[in-house]
């Protein structure tokens, strides 16, 4: 392909930054703070309203995907679901409590249905040699929009201002670093035909999509891999870790912002680190190697809120943090290995349909086993490893090899 340039490069990056502003300080903490701890919503209600854009988002997601390998592009698409995004944050609080769930709910639905167009917008400010490094130069600039979100909200809070002020934040800050994103990301198109699926043939397009990826070798074998080490990662940062830190382990608001805020800047060099490494090594070998290490970070946790040892805690921070950034980084790469470029819209909305299924059953099983079986968060965080070890074996038996 041509040279990248370095504004195109640049904005996506930046992009990634936009939009890990709103994922760790919406739903992965101050929402499902404010909406558990103040508001007086349970872990499983919470766990039903992630589920309900999730159902969407896995709905909707092949069908975006597909109709963004079409003439029409990705950056249009792009475009209208951060807007989405941005809208429903700036407006959370201001009505009352079932209105700001029902908002929170389409911000997470234009985010999420943003990310299948974006991650998929990899081809076009990368070459094949350099994609490891560049998709973890994107996660790694995406932590660092959780440290400048982190720090805006903990200033604000700070001062006396209210949740409602840090979601307004959230959404400026958003729209203000994903501007680059829509005027200077030069797009690689592969397929210049219009597109003629529409909206009400979702469903079956997520069906063909399945179907078309079993014609390409490992494919099918790694979403479904990527389905189970999903659902155990996405659940927690669904905002159920930041719940777990002040209900479970007993620390303080504060004090598990600050355990949160540690681990997003160790995920800047693990993004960055597995990226790189995923170049010289392969996706497969560093996935696994990210998978073994979140089996033992969740091992920490149920150990130390179990036998009281909090400094554990925060080795489970450190080590989390680092494969956060690491899987993140590397799965985008085994995806554009396994699914061919002139369908790699398609691919990513399948991907995204596959973690989104992931996130709905994983809050679900959480809830049900924290609210309704009673057996508490720790049984409930085992449930994840089990997850992770199901995932480990599948993982294992996938090829890395490039399809065409």
């Amino acid at each position: 392909m041509d040279k990248v340039k370095p504004r195109s490069l640049y904005s996506w990056l930046l992009f990634d930054l936009a939009n890990t502003v709103y994922a760790f300080v919406i739903p992965g903490l101050y929402f499902s703070v404010w909406l558990v701890t103040e508001k007086g919503w349970t872990d499983q209600q919470l766990g039903f309203a992630t589920s309900t854009a999730m159902v969407i988002i896995a709905i909707l997601g092949p069908w975006l995907g597909k109709k963004s390998d079409s003439s029409s592009g990705k950056k249009k698409l792009l475009l209208l679901m951060t807007i989405l995004c941005i809208i429903s944050t700036f407006l959370l609080g201001t009505f009352s409590v079932p209105t700001t769930v029902l908002l929170f709910i389409l911000s997470l639905i234009g985010f999420n249905l943003g990310s299948v167009v974006y991650d998929a917008l990899l081809i076009s400010v990368s070459t094949k040699e350099n994609r490891g490094k560049i998709s973890g130069l994107g996660v790694a600039f995406g932590y660092m929009g959780s440290l400048i979100g982190f720090g805006v909200a903990t200033i604000l809070q700070n001062i006396g201002y209210s949740y409602v002020e840090i979601f307004r934040s959230v959404a400026i800050l958003f729209l203000i670093f994903s501007l680059p994103a829509f005027i200077f990301i030069e797009e690689k198109r592969e397929n210049l035909n219009n597109s003629k699926v529409n909206v009400l043939s979702a469903l079956s397009i997520v069906f063909k999509s399945w179907k078309h990826s079993l014609e390409y070798k490992g494919l099918t074998r790694f979403l479904i891999g990527r389905f189970f080490y999903a659902d155990a990662i996405n659940t927690l940062i669904s905002g159920l870790l930041a719940v777990y830190l002040v209900e479970e382990a007993g620390f303080s608001t504060s004090d598990s912002q600050n355990i949160l805020a540690l681990a997003i800047v160790v995920s800047i060099f693990g993004g960055y680190i597995f990226g790189k490494a995923t170049d010289k090594y392969g996706p497969r070998k560093l996935i696994l190697i990210s998978i073994f290490c979140w089996i033992l970070s969740l091992s920490f946790a149920i150990i130390a809120t179990t036998f009281n040892q909090t400094w554990l805690i925060y080795v489970t921070g450190i080590l989390g943090g680092f494969n956060i950034g690491g899987i993140f980084a590397v799965d985008r790469v085994f995806m554009t290995r396994l699914s061919p470029e002139k369908h790699l819209g398609e691919f990513y909305g399948l991907y995204s349909t596959i973690g989104r299924f992931a996130t709905i059953l994983g809050p679900l099983l959480w809830g049900a086993i924290v609210n309704t079986l009673n057996l508490g968060r720790n049984v409930a965080m085992g449930s994840l490893i089990v997850l992770l070890v199901i995932s480990f074996y599948i993982i294992s038996g996938v090829s890395d090899e490039v399809n065409n």
